[in-house]
């Protein structure tokens, strides 16, 4: 009989942590749409972000010096992350999930953005999405336009039918800027 109980509550315990598991990303990718995110590319603000369950984790002005070095801003929405200690840029990132994200915003020069994802099966879902919502598809690079495709992703010779609003790229593990995460940079059109 003690035998039937431990192994009850033994498969009870399995099945909670599994379940808890398997709920860890689901909250941001339930709320978090492409469309959403096409939104918060357009209007990188905190309400924006809001819609696509990101919270500001912090924002950084580089002031222009008088050596004529360009100034610039960065700003971070995450889930799952917490700010860490000030870095010689910016700030460092503490992951308070497996499944932690952060979207980065550029602006300086040229703006450019980058979601960011600790796991690669959570990135490549992310980008599964960016598909699914519809992509153009030049050559080897991929290309978010600034409307919903009606139908999904496409291939192209040329951009001239469509409005392109910035280049996306596929994820990939960044052991150098967004060291320890799966990036999907994104490179907006002047």
């Amino acid at each position: 009989m003690k035998k039937s109980h431990l192994l009850l509550a033994i498969t009870l315990l399995f099945s909670v942590c599994g379940h808890l598991k398997a709920q860890t990303a689901d909250p941001f990718f339930d709320q978090c749409t492409f469309e959403k995110f096409v939104e918060l590319l357009k209007n990188p603000s905190g309400e924006e972000a809001e819609n696509c369950g990101l919270s500001l984790i912090y924002t950084y002005e580089i002031e222009q010096s008088e050596d004529d070095e360009v100034g610039g801003s960065s700003t971070v929405y995450g889930w799952g992350i917490e700010k860490g200690r000030k870095l010689e840029y910016g700030y460092e990132l503490k992951c308070t999930s497996p499944h932690a994200c952060y979207f980065y915003y550029q602006a300086d020069t040229s703006l450019q953005a980058a979601m960011c994802f600790k796991d690669k099966a959570d990135a490549d879902r992310f980008f599964e999405k960016a598909l699914q919502y519809g992509l153009v598809v030049m050559g080897n690079s991929y290309h978010i336009a600034d409307e919903k495709l009606p139908n999904g992703t496409v291939t192209v010779d040329s951009f001239r039918d469509y409005n392109i609003m910035a280049e996306i790229t596929k994820p990939a593990n960044d052991n150098e800027f967004h060291a320890g995460f799966y990036v999907i940079s994104i490179y907006f059109f002047a």
